[in-house]
């Protein structure tokens, strides 16, 4: 079932007993899960709502707690989060799994039982055919384009705050909510917002210079900013954003290793460009966000093919010299700046 589906059947009080939510963001199984939770009559929770620590519970507190009736209530909600069951056999012997099991499937008619899984679920696993059998099953996957705008544009509407479609469009693209690969959250989201929305207490207005000023990472931009001024051959302002990330306290081998990193995704995004690949294609292929990959679009057609190899081996044997003592970091970088500002294409 999908997550809207889902919580319009709760919403019109179409219950069923069984329910398995899983997912990798910890806020939208949440959201659910409160849903569920306000089945019970607050009054009455201490009764008839039970919460239980998926790492922890043993069967027989599973048992007890299903068997037992709702007190002055319709119905008793079990809540049992971070279900480890459904993703390992670690702390559950095949026994336990099996009385689990048979006790799933003839659940009392009083009892709504809720489990929770962050992350992935086996569904080759006899607990998980269960639910797929007798209860409901809902993937909560991350919000699509259209919804995520909106839930952002509500946010910093609550806040009373103002920002324009475009800037809330570049606010969602650097956040990585989008990568495939990405762990944020929308609760990583609400705490961007929080702080984009305390930052302009006075304002109440958010533009793109705020949300660089407080949400890209800093270390990265100054990568990009250090590529684009060897890019532009500005030998000077590229000497002083790498002597001000030294400053700040980067080493230079990890300068030299985050170089190192894009100019290889540079080299990959050349080659898949010259074949044509669409961007979106090679977002998703390469996984990353769309506003980072237009920036290393426009590095890849800056750079031929022979200066991005000998970039990245100079920065693989200056790591090497660094590490065995034959060069320092100041001569590493002074070298770095002056040979590759004056060939950049």
């Amino acid at each position: 079932m999908e997550r809207k589906e889902l919580i319009y059947s709760l919403e019109n009080r179409n219950y069923k007993n069984l329910y398995l939510i899983y997912g990798k963001d910890f806020y939208l199984i949440e959201e659910i899960e409160n849903i569920i939770k306000g089945i019970v009559d607050e009054n009455l929770a201490d009764f008839n709502l039970s919460i239980i620590d998926g790492k922890e519970f043993d069967i027989e507190n599973i048992l007890t707690s299903v068997e037992t009736l709702p007190f002055m209530s319709e119905y008793r909600v079990i809540v049992v989060r971070d279900a480890e069951i459904f993703k390992s056999k670690k702390g559950f012997s095949k026994d336990d799994e099996d009385i689990l099991t048979k006790m799933l499937s003839n659940i009392p008619k009083t009892t709504i039982l809720l489990f929770t899984v962050y992350g992935d679920i086996d569904k080759r696993k006899s607990i998980s055919k269960v639910f797929e059998k007798n209860g409901v099953v809902c993937d909560v996957k991350k919000l699509d384009d259209v919804s995520l705008l909106s839930w952002c544009k509500n946010e910093f509407s609550k806040r009373e705050v103002e920002i324009s479609n475009s800037d809330l469009a570049y606010f969602i693209e650097i956040s990585g909510y989008r990568d495939k690969n990405s762990e944020n959250t929308l609760s990583d989201l609400k705490n961007e917002i929080g702080k984009l929305t305390s930052y302009a207490l006075d304002t109440k207005e958010i533009n793109k210079a705020s949300i660089n000023l407080l949400i890209n990472d800093k270390v990265e931009n100054d990568i990009f900013l250090l590529i684009d001024m060897i890019s532009s051959k500005n030998s000077k302002r590229a000497m002083s954003v790498l002597d001000d990330m030294i400053d700040s306290g980067e080493s230079m081998l990890s300068i030299l290793a985050m170089l190192s990193r894009q100019f290889n995704q540079i080299l990959q995004i050349k080659s898949l460009v010259e074949k044509k690949m669409p961007v979106t294609v090679i977002s998703e292929n390469l996984k990353i966000n769309k506003y980072v990959l237009n920036k290393l679009v426009r590095y890849a057609s800056n750079f031929d093919n022979d200066t991005i190899f000998n970039i990245l081996n100079y920065l693989s044997e200056s790591d090497y010299k660094i590490k065995t003592g034959l060069m320092d970091d100041k001569l590493v970088s002074e070298i770095f700046i002056l040979k590759y500002c004056s060939s950049a294409s």
